[in-house]
């Protein structure tokens, strides 16, 4: 049989619409596998502590785990972009412009997301750490509870030193016989 009889539309009905239908369901289906994005990006604006764009300055973006390094300029209106970075982090990204740097640490990208980051340099950034003194609160007595020392049992007062009379201070616990 030639090629021409058998794409005739009578001997059309000979293909086993079987093999049509798998043939139709394997594209279909591969058509989303192709469109799957892997990887993040990041992008930003540097500007001067004046507000205009910083053209020109360089952008470097660290995978920390791995090492890789990734590198941008800033355009003419300040802004920078870089793709195809892996997914999480942390990173560190530094920005900088003739001896002024803005350095970001512990930065994560979010899979198939843009993250924006924007730089200004030539200001001053202050971070702010603290320590709690107080001994009430650490790691041991975690969750909620109630601490009655001997301060607060010598300030309340109780006629008969009953503990519901102390019970009666937290307002998690109802009482519902007073005997």
């Amino acid at each position: 049989m030639s090629l021409r009889r058998a794409f005739q539309p009578q001997n059309l009905s000979a293909f086993p619409l079987s093999a049509l239908s798998a043939a139709v369901v394997a594209i279909v289906a591969a058509a989303p596998v192709a469109a799957q994005t892997t990887t993040s990006s990041v992008t930003g604006r540097v500007s001067n502590a004046d507000g205009s764009p910083a053209a020109g300055a360089t952008v470097e973006v660290l995978h920390v785990e791995s090492g890789s390094v990734g590198r941008a300029v800033a355009d003419a209106d300040g802004r920078w972009q870089l793709r195809g970075l892996r997914a999480g982090g942390p990173y560190t990204i530094t920005v900088s412009r003739g001896g002024l740097t803005d350095r970001r640490s512990d930065v994560f990208l979010a899979l198939a997301e843009t993250t924006a980051l924007d730089s200004v340099l030539g200001t001053a950034r202050v971070e702010v750490t603290g320590r709690l003194d107080n001994e009430r609160f650490n790691r041991a007595s975690m969750g909620s509870g109630t601490n009655i020392g001997s301060r607060e049992i010598n300030a309340l007062a109780s006629v008969q030193r009953n503990l519901q009379d102390y019970a009666r201070t937290d307002p998690r616990l109802a009482q519902t016989d007073k005997e």
